[in-house]
């Protein structure tokens, strides 16, 4: 039995990606392979920097260091594949397609900064998207969520802590239902509940996970209205800066459809600029570059403080990421089940994502309170399945 999902279909090879696997082959070959990789681009962390500087605080440790953003948010080797696993490439195919989506975004938002969001060119507004998207999918937190559900929340979701539920399972997927096999998955589900990170996952799946997943957010997200707002103070980001904001953030919402039919999504552009994406059919009353009030300003604060997987930043002559207070990370997801509808039918096992505010009473309520109309509509029924 395996329960991993099946790899994705290998891309075709079209001309810009044999341009990036040629890209990674030559600095291959030179001996120049990148090591250091950012979870978050470094030209979009440079925003926040004063003197080359920007504040990191570490929720985990709960303690704020100056640091340049060369130097922020870098994991050795995170993007890395072994050699010759996708297209007989380079190790760094990953991070040098990164690059790729990095640097064109780098120059969507230089064209922002110059003649404002309304200004930019169709193919900027869909290079803005992809790297919305990729940003999702490269983060820390979906990795975390992928070897979740294959552990933890796949042992849940089975009830395999029942007697006898794993020798079941496998005789229902037709393994092997011998005492050897049994102890052999009760080992690795006692493994993976206490450490999730333990669930093995090949470095190329992940990729090829993370990359499709990314071009399906943006085509997602290309049915927003986006606008840009200017703040009255400081915004932090994070190493999650593409947040959903919901009506009540401490509830769960099994029915919002992530990043699909959430009302709003908020994007912290710059220490002083926030891009919130509506959903298509809610009202957007006010103009681009209008100006968060500071209570409207730490509201938004406090919803992207609770999207963070480990890290807030912001510039380092504040501090309020050390002094705002942010609860502790919850399970990445929580298995919720749904009654019948009428009565008839069969109850629904959802999966709904958790953020560091789900289940908190004291949780931001209708962040920004003037970007939501009086009565939020229900999301629409799109064509997409929910995403947990």
């Amino acid at each position: 039995m395996n329960i991993q999902d099946q790899d994705p279909p290998a891309p075709a090879i079209t001309p810009e990606l044999q341009r990036i696997l040629d890209a990674a082959a030559a600095m291959t070959a030179k001996g120049q392979e990148p090591r250091r990789h950012h979870l978050v681009p470094k030209f979009y962390l440079e925003r926040w920097a004063i003197n080359n500087r920007i504040l990191v605080t570490d929720l985990d440790i709960n303690k704020s260091f100056p640091v340049a953003p060369i130097n922020a948010l870098i994991e050795t080797d995170y993007y890395r594949v072994p050699a010759g696993s996708f297209q007989g490439g380079s190790p760094v195919v990953w991070e040098t397609w990164l690059s790729t989506i990095e640097g064109q975004a780098k120059a969507v938002f230089a064209a922002i900064d110059k003649n404002g969001l309304p200004n930019i060119s169709d193919i900027q507004h869909a290079h803005l998207l992809h790297f919305l998207g990729v940003q999702i999918t490269r983060s820390r937190s979906y990795r975390f969520r992928g070897r979740w559900m294959m552990g933890p929340g796949y042992y849940q979701a089975m009830e395999l802590d029942r007697p006898g539920a794993i020798e079941a399972l496998l005789i229902r997927e037709g393994g092997d239902p011998s005492p050897e096999k049994i102890s052999e998955l009760e080992a690795y589900f006692a493994q993976v509940n206490a450490d999730p990170w333990s669930v093995p996952m090949a470095a190329e799946q992940e990729m090829l996970m993370s990359t499709e997943a990314g071009g399906k957010m943006a085509e997602i997200l290309h049915s927003r209205q986006l606008v840009l707002y200017r703040t009255a103070k400081p915004l932090l980001t994070c190493d999650e800066p593409v947040v959903l904001l919901h009506e009540h953030m401490g509830a769960l919402h099994p029915d919002d459809g992530g990043y699909l039919r959430a009302p709003i999504i908020a994007f912290p552009f710059g220490p002083r600029e926030v891009l919130a994406m509506f959903r298509e059919d809610l009202p957007v009353s006010r103009p681009n570059n209008v100006e968060l009030d500071w209570r409207e300003t730490l509201e938004l604060n406090r919803a992207i403080a609770g999207n963070a997987h480990r890290h807030l930043v912001e510039s380092p002559d504040r501090r309020l990421g050390a002094n705002l207070y942010v609860p502790g990370a919850k399970d990445p997801i929580r298995m919720v089940t749904l009654p019948p509808t009428d009565g008839n039918g069969h109850e629904v096992l959802w999966t709904t994502t958790q953020r560091r505010w789900t289940g908190e009473h004291d949780a931001p309520v209708r962040p920004v309170s003037t970007w939501w109309p009086a009565i939020v509509p229900p999301p629409p029924q799109g064509p997409a399945k929910p995403e947990a």
